[in-house]
């Protein structure tokens, strides 16, 4: 029987399918790093009848001392009982969430909007705010796929440091003043991200909007999604340019710049900001192609007044 050889591409798309176990028969070939990214990603590796790993693949060019060290740290990770839902139930919290969850849920968004591309370099930022007001944010300058729970500082409404990193030298992003408007504006809202998404942004800057009139779960989701007036990055200006609109909206665009989804938790605030960029692709691939068709009248008319009766199909 052919072997099936399994690469690290492989194990990625089965973890984003939520395939949270593998198994590795006498049949099937894992690369080095696949095996890795299964340790990274979260995927167990088990071989058929038991519930142990397969051996780690052989890497003739490390040193054994190295070799040694790396499969001891893989297999003692892969050995670890399954999470499997742990790391999506921290992005969901609530007010009584302790702060130690609400640094890992930080941690966790970052990493997974790093992975897909949402959050590239050191751009971006996120924050939560705590049942006392006090609120968590991520430092300027620092990738947010590779941060750790001592990188986050806590402040207050103000933007008065309370705690720094364990860093010192780490500071609240740059774009703080945004973050403590929102908090200000929605006293019902608990998170925030802000990126500079590929999609939504290239929309907004050639087109000046987000079209709700070609896919009806857009149109129900968002109801429209507002752009900014030109604001300076980095400065009150944005938090100036957001001020109006986002009591009345959980997702909008700063023009030029980025995107901006609020939510109750952060994985509110996720699935805003996926959705907005997943909605933006499929209409730029649309528009690419020509004459994208547009939703009959009719069923416009009929979303409209879905949403006027529970606004809240808009968030």
């Amino acid at each position: 029987m052919p072997k099936i050889f399994i690469t690290d591409r492989d194990i990625e798309n089965q973890a984003n399918q939520g395939i949270t176990t593998i198994t590795i028969d006498e049949n099937t070939v894992i690369t080095d790093l696949a095996y890795e990214k299964a340790y990274k990603l979260g995927v167990k590796l088990i071989q058929p009848g038991t519930d142990k790993p397969p051996a780690a693949p052989e890497r003739p060019y490390l040193s054994s001392i190295l070799k040694d060290s790396l499969k001891k740290e893989i297999e003692d990770h892969i050995n670890q009982p399954e999470t499997t839902f742990e790391n999506r139930d921290i992005l969901d919290f609530d007010q009584e969430t302790d702060e130690n969850s609400l640094r890992a849920a930080i941690i966790e968004v970052g990493r997974l909007l790093y992975q897909q591309g949402l959050m590239m370099s050191n751009d971006g930022n996120i924050s939560v705010r705590m049942k006392n007001g006090n609120i968590l944010i991520t430092p300027s300058g620092v990738g947010k796929g590779r941060i750790s729970t001592d990188d986050l500082l806590l402040i207050d409404i103000n933007g008065n440091i309370i705690k720094s990193a364990k860093n010192p030298s780490l500071k609240p992003t740059s774009e703080q003043p945004m973050h403590l408007e929102v908090y200000r504006k929605r006293p019902d809202i608990f998170a925030i991200i802000h990126t500079h998404l590929i999609y939504a942004n290239a929309l907004a800057i050639s087109h000046g909007k987000v079209r709700m009139d070609i896919i009806p779960e857009a149109a129900i989701a968002f109801g429209e999604i507002p752009i900014t007036e030109f604001s300076m990055p980095s400065s009150p200006q944005n938090a100036e340019a957001i001020r109006n609109l986002i009591e009345h909206h959980d997702v909008l665009l700063i023009r030029n710049h980025g995107s901006l989804t609020i939510g109750k938790n952060l994985n509110e605030a996720l699935i805003n900001l996926e959705r907005l960029e997943h909605v933006s692709k499929t209409l730029t691939f649309a528009e690419l192609l020509g004459d994208p068709n547009k939703i009959p009248q009719d069923m416009l008319d009929a979303i409209a007044e879905l949403v006027k009766k529970d606004p809240k199909k808009t968030q």
